[in-house]
């Protein structure tokens, strides 16, 4: 289901001059208890695994060393079928002072309408699909994740299915959301490697170069 693979995609898509995105392995089918799946899976994977109201603050084993150690993850799961419906995370490179997010759909969306991330964040553009949803993978600055925070107790994920022209929205609880969020940074920035400065744009001007220190004046 979700495993360290995606925090390393933050670091990396943070990294990136442009956004460009390495293809992932498709994840597995859920297993028939999603529950003690997950928990045994976080003992083997997380550092820290904690409920913050209806968001997960989870990081790396501290022996993986990522400018992206943390994330706050929320999953919202069919009641009857336990299938996951979406998924959305955001991790913190404080090298960057920026976030990566990632949302997962469902299968199915007609891929050119795009995302919604609450009233605020539209058009998001997918990147890719695989069997178990499609993706949304895209780095956010601090006035999406104020906007998410500022939003109430709920927001929503809307996605236009393929061959039609309604929305369906997925709902996000924004419950425990900024509290969330605090604690994953706080996590991130004892835990991060600083990423390498971002390679320079073609055409810009060089770096200047430092001026010589002057030789004391003699008295």
């Amino acid at each position: 289901m979700f495993n360290s693979t995606r925090i390393a995609f933050a670091a990396g898509l943070i990294a990136l001059p442009s956004l460009a995105f390495a293809q992932a392995p498709a994840a597995a089918p859920p297993p028939a208890d999603p529950a003690a799946a997950a928990q045994a899976q976080a003992a083997a994977q997380f550092s820290v695994n904690q409920n913050v109201g209806d968001w997960v603050v989870r990081c790396v084993q501290t022996t993986v060393k990522s400018p992206a150690p943390c994330e706050v993850l929320q999953v919202t799961v069919n009641k009857d079928t336990k299938q996951r419906l979406s998924s959305l995370s955001l991790a913190y490179v404080p090298s960057r002072d920026s976030y990566a997010m990632q949302v997962v759909v469902p299968t199915g969306v007609a891929l050119s309408k795009g995302m919604l991330l609450g009233p605020s964040t539209q058009g998001l553009k997918y990147t890719r699909c695989e069997r178990d949803g499609c993706y949304v993978e895209t780095v956010v600055d601090n006035t999406v994740v104020q906007t998410l925070g500022k939003a109430g107790k709920a927001t929503d994920i809307a996605v236009v299915p393929y061959g039609k022209t309604d929305q369906i929205k997925f709902p996000v609880s924004l419950t425990g959301f900024t509290e969330a969020m605090d604690r994953m940074k706080s996590y991130s920035k004892d835990r991060a490697v600083a990423l390498p400065p971002p390679p320079a744009q073609p055409g810009a001007a060089p770096a200047a170069a430092p001026a010589p220190a002057r030789a004391p004046a003699k008295k």
